[in-house]
Order: C-alpha cells, then structure tokens, then sequence
C-alpha cells in the first residue's frame, strides 16, 4: 500500500510541475516581450552594421 502511495505522490508532483511550466510559459508567450526583445535585437543588429560602414555616426564632441 506505501508502494501506490508513493508512486501516485510522484505522479502528481510530475504532474503539478508540467501544469506549473505550461503556465509560466503561456505567460509568457501571452506577453508581448519576446517580441519586443525580437525587434530590439534587430535595432541593435542594424546599428551594428551601420557603425562597421560609417564610422562618422558618433559625434566626438557628445
């Protein structure tokens, strides 16, 4: 009888971690930060390659 006892606790701890994990992630996901983060990346990326081509974007005198 433990051995059942035992077995159906672990199962529901797997099972309460997976429910936990899939609404932290929906979360997430619901939010509008990861494409957010997307668009800043590309921005940062741009200027990147806008400073390695012109080199006189930065005013010396800032």
């Amino acid at each position: 009888m433990d051995g059942i006892v035992a077995i159906l606790g672990i199962l529901f701890i797997i099972f309460m971690f997976s429910v936990f994990i899939l609404v932290i992630r929906n979360a997430i996901d619901g939010s509008n930060t990861s494409k957010k983060l997307d668009v800043l990346v590309a921005e940062i990326r741009e200027l990147r390659n806008d400073i390695k081509n012109n080199k006189h974007i930065i005013d010396k005198r800032a």
